[in-house]
C-alpha cells in the first residue's frame, strides 16, 4: 500500500535512543514520538497523552494507518495502538465511546515504551499478516453477527417469501418503463437529427445561391466548369461538416442518454431492494406478534438504506483465501452462461441457486459478466425487448455500462450496489502524466458484502488476453476472454494505485490520500498483486538517478520470472544503447533491478512478471518513470546481456543451495572469492561457465581455467573464483541429472544442461595472482590440493604435487606418455615430484578408487608452459 512504510522523523535535538530500563529524561529529544523517538512537531503531531507523528500512528501488527477515529489502545499487554482487526480483547477505541480517550491520556509516559524496539529510527514491524490470526478474527466477527448469512437471504428465503414472483412482476413494470424510455431516446434522435440535417441543406443551398450570385456579378457563367469545381468543393465541405456535427451531436446525445439510463437504474435498483425488504416484513408479519412486528418493519426500514461508507472491516484475504473455494459457484455459472434469457429475474434466481452468503452471491454475479464476451452481441435497434439480446441492449447501445449491469443484477439479488465515478490510471496513463477535466475519467462499483463494502470491476475484471486457450488448434494465438482475480474483492490499499473517486469516502481508507499522492504512486498493473508482489519500500513513480542508478526491489512470495523493457523518451536515443542498462538479480524472496541509464534524460521503466517459465507469455505488473540527473563522468557502464542473477527455478528441482554467496552480486577487489554450495543429491552432475564481459580487450583464451572447484564434499561444492582482468565476469552453474544406467550426465529437451545459478562479479582491482587455477575433473570428491596452488607449470622444472585424497588407492600423474606414482605420506596424502619436460602439453592428476579395479579416474588437470620463469623445484 502507499503508506507500507513508515518515513523516517530525522531531529537534529539528539539521536534515536534504543535503550530501555536505563532511560534518563533529560537525554531524550523534546516532545518525542512514541514509536520512533523523534522529535514531534506541531505540524505533525497527534496527542493521546503521549505523542505520534502522523505518519507513526499505525497498528502495531500491520502498519494500518490509524485516526482518532478508529484507533484501539491496548492497557492491558503492551500499551500500543492497533486497528480493528488486531485489536486485543480488552481495549478503549474513540468509535464507542470515551474510555479510549481515557485510555490514553492515562498511557505510559515516555520510558515505559514497548518491548519491541524501533531501530535506526525507523518503526518496521514487517507488515505480515498473521493468516490464522485473521481468519480466527473474522469466524469470530461473523458469529457476531447472529450468524446471518445474507443480508436479505438465500435462494431457499427468496422463494418461501415469494420474491421471486413478486421480482417478475416488478420487471414487467419497470421493462416498461425502460421500453418508453429508448423509444424516447430513438425518437429523439431521429428528430434532431432530421433537424441537424436540415439545418445543414439550409447553409447548404444559401452558399451554393451566393457562389452563383458571385459568379454572375464577375460575368463568368461562360465558364461553367469552374462553377462545377467550386460547387463540388462546396459540397465536400457541408458533407465533412455534417459528418463533424452529427459526431459531436450523437456523443452528446449518448451522454445524456446514459445519465437518464443511469438515474432509471438507480430507481429501479432501489425499488428492487425496497420489495425485497417488504416481502420480508410481509412473511414476518404473519408468523410474529405486533409488538415483534413494529420491530421488524423498523429493522426492515434501516435493511433497505444505503449503509454508510466506512472502511472494510476484514481483508480480502480473510474473506476467502483464494478463487478456488468458489469452484463449484464457477462451475455452475459457466453452466448458466451458455443459457439465453429474457428476463433478469430468470437469469439471477439460476445464478444464485447455490449460494449461500452474499458473496457467494456478488461471485456469481461478477464471474456470469466476465465469462459472457459482451461485445460480442449483435444489437439492432429494431430488436425486440422481450428477446435474450434485449436483456442486454443498453451494453451495446453505450447507454449502459458493465458497471450498470453488475449493479442490476446485484439488487435482484438482494445485494447493495455503487457505482463509482472518479479517475483511473489505465490505458494510455504514463508515470507523472497530470490528471484533470475529462481526461482518464473512469467507473467502477462497490458492492456491500459480510457487513462492508468491497471494490469489484467487471470492466477490468474482464480482460482481452491474447494467447493460448484450452483448445491449442487454430485459434491458440486469438484474443480471448479471461478473468482477472484482481478485481473481485480488492483490498482499499491495493485499489487506490488505479482509482481515485471523486468523493475521498470511496477511496475505502483509513487515511484517504490526496489526488496529488495519487498521482505519485507508481503505475501498478493487476498482475502485481495477483503474483503477489509488494515494493519492499515506498516509491514514487518517478525516480531519480543517484550516482548513475536506480534500484527498485520487489518483494516476492516465490520464484517468478520477469521482465523488463526500458524505453528513452528522446527517440534519437537508438535502442543498442539502451541494451545492458537493467541488471536483475533475485536475492532470497527479493527482485531487485538495477537501472543504469546511458546518458542524462528521461526514461520509462517497465516491469513483467510470469509464474510459468516455459510460457513465453509476461504480464505487465509495474511502470515507472526514470530521471537521469547526472553528468557524463557518473554514467555507469553497460551490464552483461542476461535476463537475471541469481536463482532458477531449476536449482529447486537439484536441491541446490547457496550457503556463503546468497546475494549473485559479488564485489572483486584483489583477493579470490569462494563460493559455498549446499548438496542434497549427489546423482547430479555439476559444470560451469565463466565469461568476461569487458571493457577491455585481452588474449585470454580461456577464462574457464579461473575457475577451481576447490572441494566436492557429498554434501557441498566449493568454487574458488579468480579476476585476472578489471570489469564485469558472469559465473554460470550448470547441472544435469546422471543417468543411472550408464552413470552419464543426461541432457535437457534442448541438447543443453540446466541452468541452476548465475553469479555477476564487478572486478574493480583484479587479482594480485593473475595466473590460471587447475582444472577439476568429475572425480574430484572429498579432495583437496595442497600444492602447487596454480594451473600453469612451468616446463624444464621439477615440481612437486601434494594433494588429500582419502578415498584413493593409489594416485599417479600422466605427463605425455610417462606415467609418475606418488607416495602416500600421511593422512591420505600423497605427494609426488614430477620433471615437466621440455615441451608444453597437459598434465593429468589420477586416481585409482577403487581396490578391486585397475581403472584410474580423472581428478585434475595442469597445463605445462613454456617461458615460465618461476622455480618450482622442491
Amino acid at each position: 500500500m502507499y503508506h507500507s512504510k513508515l518515513d523516517d522523523h530525522g531531529s537534529s535535538d539528539g539521536d534515536s535512543d534504543e535503550g530501555g530500563d536505563d532511560y534518563e529524561p533529560r537525554s531524550q529529544p523534546l516532545d518525542p514520538c512514541y514509536r520512533c523517538k523523534n522529535r514531534v512537531y506541531p505540524v505533525e503531531r497527534i496527542d493521546l497523552g503521549v505523542l505520534f507523528h502522523r505518519r507513526c500512528f499505525r497498528c502495531r501488527t500491520c502498519g494500518l494507518q490509524l485516526t482518532l477515529r478508529t484507533f484501539q489502545w491496548d492497557q492491558e499487554n503492551e500499551p500500543d495502538v492497533y486497528c480493528r482487526v488486531h485489536a486485543p480483547k480488552l481495549v478503549g477505541s474513540l468509535d464507542h465511546d470515551a474510555v479510549g480517550i481515557k485510555s490514553a491520556l492515562n498511557a505510559p509516559k515516555w520510558g515505559t515504551a514497548p518491548n519491541e524496539q524501533i531501530r535506526g529510527s525507523v518503526y518496521n514491524p514487517g507488515w505480515q499478516y498473521d493468516a490464522n490470526a485473521l481468519e480466527f478474527a473474522h469466524q469470530r466477527g461473523l458469529s457476531n453477527q447472529k450468524k446471518q448469512r445474507t443480508s436479505f437471504g438465500t435462494y431457499k428465503d427468496f422463494e418461501e417469501y415469494g420474491i421471486f414472483d413478486a421480482q417478475t412482476e416488478l420487471e414487467r413494470q419497470q421493462k416498461q418503463e425502460e421500453d418508453l424510455l429508448y423509444k424516447h431516446f430513438l425518437e429523439e434522435r431521429e428528430k434532431r437529427i432530421h433537424r441537424l440535417e436540415s439545418e445543414l441543406e439550409t447553409e447548404k443551398d444559401k452558399s451554393v445561391q451566393e457562389l452563383i450570385a458571385g459568379f454572375e456579378h464577375l460575368k463568368n457563367l461562360k465558364d461553367k466548369s469552374s462553377l462545377e469545381k467550386e460547387t463540388k468543393k462546396l459540397e465536400m465541405l457541408f458533407r465533412r461538416k455534417k459528418e463533424e456535427r452529427l459526431k459531436r451531436l450523437i456523443e452528446r446525445l449518448t451522454s445524456e442518454e446514459k445519465d437518464r439510463v443511469t438515474q432509471m437504474i438507480q430507481k429501479h435498483c432501489q425499488e428492487m431492494l425496497d420489495m425485497i425488504a417488504d416481502r420480508i416484513t410481509v412473511k414476518e408479519a404473519t408468523t410474529e406478534s405486533d409488538a415483534c412486528d413494529k420491530e421488524s418493519e423498523t429493522a426492515v426500514s434501516a435493511q433497505t438504506k444505503t449503509p454508510s461508507i466506512s472502511p472494510p472491516e476484514f481483508k480480502r484475504c480473510q474473506l476467502f483465501k483464494s478463487p478456488e473455494v468458489f469452484e463449484n459457484i464457477d462451475k455452475h455459472v459457466f453452466e448458466v452462461a451458455k443459457k439465453d434469457y429474457n428476463k433478469f429475474t430468470a437469469l439471477v434466481k439460476d445464478l444464485i441457486v447455490y449460494c449461500e452468503t452474499d458473496l457467494e452471491k456478488a461471485r456469481a454475479i461478477f464471474r456470469w459478466i466476465t465469462v459472457k464476451d459482451l461485445n460480442q452481441l449483435e444489437v439492432d435497434e429494431g430488436v425486440n425487448p422481450e428477446s435474450p439480446l434485449g436483456l442486454l441492449r443498453g451494453i451495446k447501445y453505450g447507454t449502459e455500462s458493465y458497471h450498470d449491469l453488475f449493479k442490476r443484477l446485484c439488487s435482484y439479488a438482494g445485494l447493495f450496489c455503487e457505482v463509482i465515478q472518479g479517475y483511473s490510471k489505465g490505458a494510455g496513463y504514463k508515470p507523472g502524466m497530470r490528471i484533470e477535466g475529462n481526461k482518464f475519467r473512469n467507473s467502477w462499483t462497490a458492492v456491500f458484502v459480510d457487513g462492508s463494502w468491497y471494490f469489484a470491476n467487471c470492466n477490468w475484471g474482464a480482460r482481452h488476453v491474447k494467447g493460448q486457450t484450452a483448445n491449442r488448434g487454430q485459434d491458440a494465438n486469438k484474443f480471448f476472454y479471461k478473468c482477472d482475480e484482481f478485481y473481485f474483492i480488492t483490498d482499499p490499499e491495493d485499489h487506490i494505485y488505479q482509482h481515485y473517486p471523486d468523493d475521498p469516502k470511496w477511496q475505502l481508507l483509513e487515511c484517504p490520500i490526496t489526488l496529488t499522492e495519487f498521482i505519485t504512486l507508481p503505475v501498478v498493473k493487476s498482475p502485481f498483486f495477483n503474483y503477489g508482489l509488494r515494493f519492499a519500500v515506498h516509491y514514487d513513480c518517478i525516480q531519480y538517478t543517484q550516482n548513475g542508478v536506480v534500484v527498485l526491489q520487489l518483494k516476492i512470495p516465490s520464484l517468478l520470472g520477469f521482465g523488463y523493457t526500458f524505453d528513452a523518451k528522446d527517440k534519437s536515443l537508438s535502442s543498442s544503447r539502451l541494451e545492458g542498462r537493467v541488471m536483475l538479480r533475485i536475492v532470497n524472496h527479493n527482485a531487485i533491478f538495477t537501472v543504469a541509464p546511458p546518458k542524462a534524460g528521461r526514461y520509462f521503466f517497465s516491469i513483467y512478471a510470469k509464474d510459468d517459465w516455459a510460457s513465453d507469455s509476461l504480464q505487465c505488473a509495474c511502470v515507472f518513470r526514470i530521471k537521469c540527473v547526472e553528468k557524463r563522468d557518473a554514467i555507469k557502464s553497460p551490464y552483461p546481456k542476461v535476463p537475471f542473477f541469481g536463482p532458477t527455478p531449476a536449482m529447486s528441482q537439484y536441491e541446490l543451495l547457496p550457503e556463503t554467496h546468497i546475494d549473485p552480486l559479488i564485489m572483486y577487489s584483489h583477493d579470490d572469492v569462494v563460493c559455498r554450495f549446499k548438496l542434497q543429491k549427489m546423482d547430479i552432475h555439476l559444470f560451469y561457465t565463466f565469461k568476461y564481459h569487458g571493457p577491455w580487450e585481452n588474449d585470454i583464451s580461456d577464462f574457464q581455467r579461473f575457475i577451481f572447484v576447490k572441494s566436492r564434499e557429498r554434501d557441498s561444492i566449493t568454487y574458488q573464483i579468480r579476476c585476472p582482468l578489471q570489469g564485469k565476469y558472469v559465473f554460470s552453474i550448470l547441472g544435469s541429472k546422471i543417468d543411472s544406467a550408464n552413470g552419464n550426465p543426461e541432457e535437457n529437451k534442448n541438447g543443453n544442461h540446466d541452468c541452476l545459478f548465475r553469479y555477476l562479479l564487478e572486478c574493480r582491482q583484479p587479482a594480485r595472482d593473475k595466473r590460471p587455477l587447475p582444472r577439476a575433473c568429475h572425480r574430484w570428491l572429498n579432495s583437496t590440493l595442497l600444492e602447487p596452488s596454480i594451473g600453469d607449470i612451468p616446463a624444464d622444472k621439477s615440481v612437486t604435487f601434494r594433494v588429500r585424497a582419502p578415498q584413493a588407492a593409489d594416485v599417479a600423474m600422466l605427463l605425455g606418455d610417462s606415467w609418475f606414482h606418488f607416495k602416500e605420506i600421511a593422512d591420505s596424502i600423497w605427494e609426488g615430484t614430477v620433471y615437466t619436460g621440455t615441451s608444453s602439453g597437459k598434465a593429468k592428476l589420477y586416481a585409482k578408487l577403487d581396490k578391486k579395479k585397475s581403472r584410474f579416474s580423472p581428478l585434475l588437470e595442469f597445463q605445462i608452459r613454456l617461458g615460465q620463469g618461476e622455480n618450482y623445484s622442491k
